[in-house]
């Protein structure tokens, strides 16, 4: 779908259908725009970007608070309608997912009668790519977007003229570092010598590769952006206390489940760091046996690494991290289709915390936290700081 959480809005709102809108916070939070009207984007306003500065660019943008619920109902609405139009389908994202066909005048025509569809039922527009291979046709949805549809007829043709920044997977950072090596068009990665690649990518060298002969799995996708996501606290006191140890480890499993939620993404590598009060730092790893995102799931094998350690002095810092990071949605159903009353739980306890704090919203075994934060002893907002 095209600009989904605005265009949900949009369509819930038509007196706005003229208007630049975003979907985000408000101007007094630290939040960032989730989505942003296509007459937003006219004045630079883009996913991401800070709500402060959108509205620096547009000072008559509507701001519209998120609305999961929301969205989360309008996308089970048309996964729902493109399932049973075109049969099985594979979930991608909560706008996006792939569907297949052996006959191609068969896919061309169920994607125009799914366009057609959408827009007059649910008053969104939608993109539509074909090719191959999901990857290419990924990319080619977004092609002409908004309202686009495009038909790769040569795959390796077409993705090794593209830009290698639009390859999905391909970040700024990735980007960049390609660009320093000469290679801006996904064919110049022939010019590279693969033990180069290897090199300066690592794990990446064999999926950059595979991309410039189209000989990537459709079941992979790589995210170079984010490796992992984690956080560390600093405690005011040095401390060896258990439940204050596990508090703050709450907290921080909290943090990364908004970003993992935010993102669509899950790991199965858990990292935890700890600095004693002479500076002196380790790390424990644990591998998990499924993919998790949840902050319960990660609090539950922070624990275990916990008790798995001997701390021999005091704690100045611990930290948590969750690596081994995927998209969701790729290898299993997103998680709101097979629990959606959870998930929804979890975003709006987390839209409540990004507008109103930390503090209110908390787990019981936060409490520790709270009662030194109100007595001054300890600062919430320090979830987060290194030293």
């Amino acid at each position: 779908m095209d600009s989904f959480f605005a265009s949900v809005e949009i369509a819930s709102r038509p007196y706005y259908k003229d208007l630049p809108l975003a979907v985000g916070g408000n101007e007094h939070s630290r939040t960032v725009v989730a989505s942003a009207s296509y007459k937003a984007r006219e004045y630079g306003i883009k996913s991401g970007m800070p709500v402060y500065e959108a509205l620096n660019r547009c000072p008559h943008l509507i701001i519209v608070n998120p609305d999961m619920d929301k969205y989360v109902s309008v996308s089970k609405e048309v996964f729902g309608l493109v399932e049973n139009l075109a049969g099985n389908i594979l979930p991608y994202s909560i706008d996006e997912c792939f569907f297949y066909s052996k006959d191609k005048e068969d896919i061309i025509l169920k994607s125009l009668h799914i366009k057609r569809i959408v827009k007059e039922k649910l008053k969104i527009t939608a993109s539509c790519g074909i090719a191959d291979k999901k990857i290419v046709a990924k990319m080619a949805s977004d092609e002409r977007k908004p309202d686009g549809f495009f038909v790769v007829k040569d795959s390796l043709k077409y993705i090794r003229e593209k830009d290698v920044g639009d390859v999905p997977g391909v970040g700024r950072k990735l980007k960049k570092k390609l660009n320093s090596l000469g290679v801006y068009y996904v064919k110049q990665l022939d010019d590279i010598p693969f033990p180069i690649l290897k090199k300066h990518f690592k794990q990446y060298a064999y999926f950059l590769k595979e991309v410039a002969t189209l000989k990537v799995s459709d079941n992979i996708f790589v995210y170079d952006e984010v490796k992992s996501v984690g956080n560390t606290h600093t405690f005011k006191k040095d401390t060896l206390k258990r439940e204050e140890i596990l508090s703050y480890i709450s907290l921080i499993c909290q943090h990364i489940e908004q970003r993992l939620l935010e993102e669509f993404f899950e790991g199965n590598r858990l990292t935890l760091t700890f600095r004693y009060s002479n500076f002196q730092t380790f790390t424990k790893q644990r591998k998990v046996e499924r993919y998790i995102y949840s902050s319960e799931d990660i609090f539950k094998e922070s624990s275990k690494i916990l008790d798995s350690v001997n701390l021999v002095m005091p704690l100045r810092l611990v930290g948590v991290s969750l690596g081994g990071i995927r998209k969701r949605g790729i290898y299993e159903p997103l998680p709101f289709f097979e629990n959606e009353k959870d998930y929804r739980l979890k975003e709006c306890i987390n839209s409540i915390k990004r507008e109103f704090g930390e503090l209110s919203i908390m787990k019981l075994r936060d409490l520790y936290v709270f009662d030194r934060t109100i007595r001054g002893r300890g600062i919430i907002s320090r979830v987060g700081d290194g030293a």
